[in-house]
C-alpha cells in the first residue's frame, strides 16, 4: 500500500467534493468509491460494457442524491448511441425519480413525458 504522500494524484472524485483532498468518499450501499461522472464516461469508452449503474448515480453528479435531471437526460442520450445495458430496474428508478423531481416542482406535464420513457413491461 502506498501511504497518502506517495500517491501521484488525487482520486477523481465529483465537483462539489473536489476541495476535500484526495480521501475516497466510499458508497454506502455497495462500498465502491464514488468517482466523478466524467470518469464513469472514460471508463465506459474503454470498455462498452462498464456498469451504468455507477455512472449514472446522481451523486457522480451533484452532491443532492436525489436530483435526477443529469443522469436522466445522460441515459437517454446513452441509449441512442446504443448503450442497452442498464438493467430494466435501473432505468424504472431514473424515470420515476426524475418524473416524482419534476412533479413536485409543479412541471407534471414534463414527468408525464419523463414516464412515456419507461420500458415496456408487456
Amino acid at each position: 500500500t502506498t501511504s497518502e504522500s506517495d500517491k501521484y494524484a488525487c482520486c477523481p472524485l465529483p465537483p462539489y467534493l473536489e476541495d476535500s483532498g484526495c480521501d475516497t468518499e466510499d458508497d454506502d450501499n455497495v462500498g465502491r468509491p464514488l468517482r466523478d461522472v466524467c470518469f464513469h464516461l472514460l471508463k465506459l469508452y474503454s470498455d462498452r460494457h462498464y456498469d451504468l449503474d455507477q455512472l449514472l448515480d446522481p451523486r457522480s453528479i451533484t452532491s443532492d442524491p436525489v436530483d435526477y435531471r443529469l443522469s436522466w437526460h445522460l441515459w437517454e442520450v446513452l441509449r441512442a448511441l446504443n448503450y442497452s445495458h442498464l438493467c430494466r430496474q435501473g432505468q424504472g428508478v431514473l424515470n420515476a425519480s426524475y418524473a416524482a423531481q419534476l412533479e413536485s416542482e409543479g412541471l407534471w406535464e414534463w414527468a408525464v413525458f419523463v414516464v412515456l420513457h419507461e420500458p415496456d413491461t408487456w
